[in-house]
């Protein structure tokens, strides 16, 4: 009986395992590298904190390590204040059956299938000064005053990166709504509209209270993307990140420091590459921990009153 009863063992090592080789041995690997100098190639030397303490306080690195957290916090919050209501609204409609929500779903999924670089050249081909289609749209009507060289200006580059992730990614975060909203017992829905609740007033007083949870799941999923973003930035704006760092990322600043553009042994502070790497990665991941375990705190608190 006892045997019977740790069978799930079993089931939980294997996966425990890999986790603890691919997830927690690499966190640990790293912050254990954030303690030394070292480019990647020759000796470790041991500096202790040094590390961090030159991150923080040399006017270069935390200059750019301040403008890529804020450009990150920039598209996280446009994701939280516009993207996900956008995404409850038309998963709302999807998931009432409104007319023309099939091919609305077929329009919003299709991005899911095309790879970053072609949406990074959908998006030139957009906004490009010269040849670019919202120029010559402009051009035509007589708005010339608009014609603009939307991807040379360093004031709007993280919020074209926004638009590029935001139009990729729009169709996933959809999904879970669907699948949360399809979870919603159909009666409150039905007796809300019984009682002459219109099709918003059940989206705001029915729908949205419970699917609350999937909805700071997704908060806590953007805050992720939007720390962790690379490749959109890699592409648009190079290893420096653009004019003026002005779509750099946190991300993309580990990757510069860690690998560099001007070194083969490593990134700009080549005799230490991989000590400021492995520091930046570290914080990087406290940055992101401390707002997850704080999300999850949240949760479980609201669970417990309504519990």
């Amino acid at each position: 009986m006892l045997k019977n009863k740790k069978t799930y063992l079993f089931f939980i090592i294997p996966g425990l395992f890999f986790y603890a080789l691919f997830v927690v041995y690499p966190i640990f690997s790293a912050a254990q590298i954030s303690l030394f100098k070292w480019n990647g190639i020759g000796e470790k030397v041991f500096v202790g904190f040094q590390n961090y303490i030159e991150l923080f306080t040399n006017p270069i690195l935390l200059g750019q390590f301040g403008n890529a957290l804020k450009n990150s916090l920039i598209i996280f919050i446009m994701t939280a204040c516009f993207m996900i209501p956008l995404q409850i609204i038309y998963a709302y409609m999807i998931y009432s059956k409104t007319r023309g929500s099939k091919l609305l779903q077929s329009i919003i999924f299709s991005p899911q299938f095309i790879s970053t670089p072609v949406i990074v050249f959908i998006f030139t081909l957009l906004l490009d000064s010269n040849i670019g289609a919202i120029n010559n749209f402009f051009s035509k009507i007589g708005l010339n005053f608009l014609v603009k060289p939307w991807l040379g200006l360093p004031s709007i580059g993280i919020y074209i990166v926004w638009l590029m992730i935001s139009w990729a990614g729009f169709g996933v975060g959809m999904m879970y709504f669907i699948a949360a909203m399809n979870m919603i017992s159909t009666d409150s829905l039905e007796s809300a509209y019984l009682d002459g609740a219109g099709f918003w007033k059940r989206l705001l007083l029915i729908v949205v209270p419970q699917i609350r949870n999937t909805i700071f799941n997704l908060i806590l999923i953007s805050y992720i993307t939007a720390m962790t973003i690379f490749d959109y930035s890699y592409i648009l704006g190079g290893v420096s990140g653009g004019v003026d760092g002005s779509v750099d990322v946190m991300s993309l600043f580990f990757y510069r420091i860690a690998f560099g553009d001007n070194n083969p042994l490593g990134g700009n502070l080549s005799e230490n590459s991989m000590g400021m790497g492995t520091t930046i990665a570290v914080s990087l991941f406290f940055i992101i921990f401390i707002v997850a375990v704080f999300q999850m705190i949240l949760v479980f608190r609201k669970d417990d009153i309504n519990g």
